[in-house]
């Protein structure tokens, strides 16, 4: 998923009364109109297998399950797999559609021309998770809500990855392709095969999947190493015996495997390139579910055929889906599939589910689950737990206001909540006491998305007497005791691009 950079000139957000402020003018009102909606969905096609499994809702004949539904509601549910260059069936709709649904697996790419051409679209859903095929700049200016089922996939992506770990290590491919071709040569195997106990794995990016994947590892007795952009719960770090590593070239010599795991982003493109994959270890095994081009597709084919890379194994490519004559398909010593791990029958009963009820708050009007937006009515909206911005506090100050018998009072105090958004709303990120500390000029602040609620110009914060910070609905909010505090004003100024660390800076939080 693209990361957004999110520029804020003077963002309020005041704890009052008034209700919410309303979208910018240039929104496309995501509920703003009853009536029959256009739904494209753009899935890939079964052919005869479609018939083999009930549940196979991620194919076009099964379309998620939901045509009967749509149709009794009165609404046209067009399904297609021709979905690129200027006469395909999708393009043949976009003028006029109103929901456009597509899938990471056979993935439409939702242009800026597109965007242009779809004068009645509103919402982009994806089927499953990863929204880099959508131009996000272009649906932000547009507008447009996007949104994707978060977590749908979290089990099946984790699990396809300690089963090509598995692989691997174990070099099971070659054996196989001997057994399929009458052949039988234990030694051409056992030369390369090794056990996964004792031996180092890191993952670069410990989102959902990655710790998921720290935690289906902890069994197996290994070393287990992590990168990002900050730590993981203390928690599960003791759980797993999982490391943290700060520097991504310094963990990587270290590992015998490593596991790809961040999203794609401007930043995260091209990340394992020539250089980059010379400061791994000499035999190291690579395994990427994550996006194709985060590799330098030429340098992985190089490295394999050097033996620098002694396996290479995933299901995502660049582009997708894969040319005859992609170079990955050819190369020696790797363990390469379709884009398949994500789309597992229990992950797209999983994707059918969370789809179907999107696009039925979308005809009630209501809010969507939280961590699923990824732009909200034209607005950013961070969901990338990779995702996260360290930036200086320059000069802060939080005033809260204490409800007593004898009257409000005012106080200054060190708070674990930031605020980051743009004119159109703002976005809520969390981090534990231990990391934040608004009260002192040159701290650092490490900003990132573990818990997501959207406010357009108001919200409040509950502080307990252990001084854990909760946000509440503001309709919701009372003071029912002294050490429940609101906030009374927080202004942001100067944010740029978040994909960049350091470039924000928290100015007069007051």
């Amino acid at each position: 998923m693209a990361s957004k950079g999110v520029i804020a000139s003077a963002v309020r957000a005041l704890a009052s009364s008034g209700s919410s402020a309303s979208s910018t003018t240039f929104t496309r009102h995501l509920h703003a109109s009853g009536g029959s909606k256009k739904i494209v969905g753009v899935f890939y096609k079964a052919n005869e297998y479609a018939e083999l499994n009930p549940n196979f809702l991620g194919s076009q004949e099964r379309a998620l399950g939901i045509r009967d539904w749509l149709e009794s509601q009165g609404h046209k549910y067009i399904v297609t797999d021709d979905k690129d260059g200027p006469n395909s069936e999708l393009e043949k709709h976009i003028e006029d559609l109103h929901v456009l649904i597509t899938t990471p697996f056979h993935p439409a790419y939702v242009t800026a021309e597109r965007i242009k051409k779809a004068k009645n679209l509103q919402l982009l859903l994806t089927a499953g998770i990863g929204s880099d095929h959508i131009d996000l700049k272009a649906a932000a200016a547009a507008g447009l809500t996007v949104a994707e089922v978060t977590g749908s996939n979290v089990v099946s992506v984790a699990e396809d990855e300690l089963m090509r770990i598995l692989i691997l290590v174990r070099n099971f491919v070659p054996g196989h392709q001997q057994i399929v071709t009458g052949e039988w040569n234990v030694a051409g195997i056992a030369h390369r095969a090794y056990d996964l106990e004792g031996k180092t794995v890191g993952t670069v990016g410990a989102g959902r999947i990655g710790r998921l994947l720290l935690q289906r590892l902890k069994p197996f007795n290994c070393n287990l190493l992590y990168h990002d952009r900050v730590k993981i719960d203390p928690e599960l770090e003791q759980q797993t015996g999982a490391k943290f590593e700060e520097d991504l070239d310094a963990m990587l010599p270290k590992c015998d495997v490593i596991v790809v795991n961040t999203p794609l982003t401007e930043k995260t493109s091209g990340l394992f390139d020539k250089e980059r994959i010379a400061k791994c270890k000499k035999g190291v095994l690579i395994v990427n579910n994550a996006r194709g081009a985060i590799m330098d597709t030429q340098a992985v084919v190089d490295a394999c055929s050097s033996g620098h890379i002694a396996g290479y194994s995933g299901d995502v490519w660049n582009p997708q889906p894969a040319p005859k004559d992609h170079p990955w398909r050819y190369m020696p010593n790797h363990a390469m599939t379709p884009h398949i791990s994500g789309t597992t029958i229990d992950a797209q009963l999983r994707y059918a589910a969370g789809t179907k009820d999107m696009l039925d708050r979308y005809f009630k009007g209501e809010e969507f689950p939280a961590q699923n937006y990824i732009v909200k009515d034209g607005s950013a909206h961070e969901n990338v737990e990779d995702q996260t911005d360290v930036g200086p506090v320059v000069s802060s100050k939080i005033v809260m206001q204490k409800a007593r018998p004898d009257g409000i009072q005012v106080r200054q105090m060190r708070i674990a909540e930031c605020l980051v958004g743009d004119e159109t709303g703002t976005i809520i990120f969390t981090a534990r006491n231990d990391q934040v500390d608004l009260m002192t000029t040159g701290a650092t602040v490490i900003l990132r998305n573990a818990k997501i609620d959207m406010f357009k110009g108001s919200m409040r914060l509950a502080v307990d007497k252990w001084g854990r910070v909760e946000v509440t609905e503001p309709a919701s909010f009372s003071v029912k005791e002294d050490n429940n505090l609101s906030l009374v004003e927080y202004e942001l100024i100067n944010v740029n691009e978040l994909a960049n660390p350091g470039a924000g800076e928290v100015v007069n939080a007051v």
